[in-house]
């Protein structure tokens, strides 16, 4: 059917969260049964009323930068989301296990260790603030502020970026700590292994929500001329 087509075509256009894609095209594929049955209300074949139906709505062309800009937002948030829930988690399961395993120590840190332990706490709490932000942007704000693909982008690079500056942070952390020369229980405890979990988890998390920001907020397919189905 011409409008099953149209749907598949719009579909192959766009890229973003597959069931936010997945809710999208059910919405447009139901205004357009809409659309075609009240045409055959009015007295057209059913082909001719699908195709009519189609034609008033629109070229794939034309409405698949307005619904890729959704989905890219939508992408955005979520990334943003989980670097703010991330980091936090991070900032806080650090630091227990940081106490856990420092228990007993005689160790006096260096000041070069605690300027890059400060540096990598406050840039912690920037990121949260900044990515709950950027969150709210993606959202509720952009009623309010012009936000598009360009933001998407910039906050799949953020993302990457946060990634990288907290391995490198947090690697040299732990090759400047007594814990890297030495095991103890309370490195093998559940809270530190716990730790180590999440510290390798979290950052293969983060790129690759990163990177869907990146492909969500590239082009679409039919900007880029490729139609893979005819509306005719």
């Amino acid at each position: 059917m011409v409008i099953d087509a149209y749907v598949t075509s719009l579909g192959a256009a766009l890229r973003g969260p597959r069931a936010a894609k997945r809710e999208l095209l059910t919405e447009v594929r139901d205004s357009l049964h809409d659309a075609a049955a009240h045409h055959e209300s009015a007295g057209l074949p059913a082909p001719a009323a699908a195709r009519l139906a189609v034609d008033e709505f629109g070229t794939v062309r034309e409405l698949a930068a307005d619904y890729q800009r959704e989905l890219a937002l939508l992408q955005a948030r979520r990334t943003a989301l989980l670097v703010a829930g991330a980091v936090a988690a991070q900032q806080v399961i650090s630091e227990v296990a940081w106490r856990s395993a420092a228990t007993g120590w005689s160790w006096q840190p260096s000041w070069g260790y605690m300027v890059l332990a400060r540096t990598v706490d406050y840039a912690g709490y920037s990121v949260v603030l900044l990515g709950l932000l950027a969150a709210v942007a993606c959202g509720a704000g952009s009623r309010f502020v012009s936000v598009g693909g360009g933001f998407a982008r910039a906050t799949g690079m953020a993302a990457i970026g946060v990634c990288a500056f907290f391995v490198l942070g947090g690697a040299a952390l732990s090759a400047l700590s007594p814990t890297w020369h030495a095991t103890t229980s309370a490195s093998l405890s559940p809270t530190a292994l716990a730790a180590a979990v999440i510290t390798t988890a979290t950052p293969v998390w983060m790129v690759y929500s990163g990177l869907r920001c990146l492909r969500a907020a590239a082009p679409t397919r039919s900007a880029l001329g490729r139609h893979p189905v005819q509306e005719a």
